[in-house]
């Protein structure tokens, strides 16, 4: 080896042993050589919760979890061997329970001439019933027209046969004997004049149901209608002679106007409260200064006779 390649090993050497030294004593003053660790962290984006992720760019919301701003409410779990019930339930509406109509008043008037008669005047009230439905209105105001056009038709028909004593009049009124939901029953009273000595009184009356506005005839409150009107008769004549007394009223009077036929009864009768109300006609049962005489027949006494599914059942329950 030449001088000068025995040169460079030497500093080769030396060169060596210093980085050597240098470590050495680097070591010694630490301690310890604590190797660098250098962490790798991906890049910002959403955080996706496992199995509950949402859609790309959404973050996730687990089932239960509140909204931003919300405290989390926990689902309630059902109790063992119960169904857990449905957010919301639809409750039947209740049906409305049956009203009993309105009945009001108008007046109809009219007025004319005749030759036999002179001057005619009418008025007569008129009962308007409302509050129920539209077509038992209906039904229950064209009976009530119906009823009243019969009175004014048999005036105007004797208008030509007057008495020339003038002016004829027909005046006429109503009332209410019973309103419920169920029943109305309507009395008419009328007092005609067509000249001569005196006026005439008038009975009438209309009973029809509620829920539909039809008119109710009197054999339909009887089980057996012939057996209805016989005690009919029976309780008429006992009521009749109490109530016009022994004054010259007596059974010769009462008798052949209450024997047991449907036409001595069905022109004017109303249910009510306290029983089936009669109306006798002028002289049907008295004289003409006894008028129309009324009497009322408790349901009680009626009881074995009346149709407990007919319209005056409920008057016996």
């Amino acid at each position: 080896m030449g001088a000068g390649d025995r040169r460079s090993a030497g500093f080769g050497l030396l060169r060596c042993l210093a980085i050597g030294v240098a470590l050495a004593v680097s070591a010694c003053g630490s301690g310890e050589v604590t190797p660098r660790v250098i962490y790798v962290t991906p890049a910002p984006g959403p955080t996706v919760t496992p199995a509950a992720s949402g859609l790309p760019g959404e973050t996730a919301t687990p089932t239960g979890s509140a909204l931003p701003g919300e405290t989390a409410t926990p689902t309630a779990p059902a109790l063992p061997s119960e169904s857990a019930s449905p957010t919301t339930s639809s409750t039947p509406s209740a049906t409305p329970a049956p009203v009993a109509p309105t009945v009001k008043g108008t007046t109809f008037t009219d007025s004319g001439n005749t030759a036999a008669c002179g001057n005619w005047t009418i008025s007569v009230g008129k009962p308007v019933v409302s509050g129920v439905s539209g077509e038992a209105v209906a039904a229950m105001n064209s009976a009530i027209t119906a009823r009243i056009d019969a009175f004014l038709a048999d005036f105007r028909a004797q208008l030509s046969s007057g008495g020339g004593a003038g002016p004829c009049t027909l005046d006429g009124s109503s009332s209410v004997a019973l309103v419920s939901a169920s029943l109305l029953s309507l009395r008419f009273s009328m007092l005609e004049y067509l000249g001569g000595a005196s006026d005439s009184q008038l009975a009438g009356s209309l009973n029809v149901t509620v829920s539909t506005g039809a008119t109710i005839a009197l054999a339909e409150l009887f089980t057996d209608p012939a057996s209805g009107v016989a005690r009919l008769s029976t309780e008429s004549r006992t009521r009749l002679a109490a109530l016009l007394g022994p004054d010259g009223i007596g059974s010769d009077s009462i008798d052949p106007g209450t024997t047991p036929v449907l036409s001595n009864f069905d022109k004017a009768w109303v249910f009510t409260a306290a029983g089936l109300e009669l109306t006798f006609a002028e002289f049907q049962v008295a004289s003409h200064a006894e008028g129309t005489p009324r009497i009322t027949i408790p349901w009680s006494v009626l009881k074995a006779v009346i149709n407990p599914s007919g319209p005056a059942g409920q008057f016996i329950q």
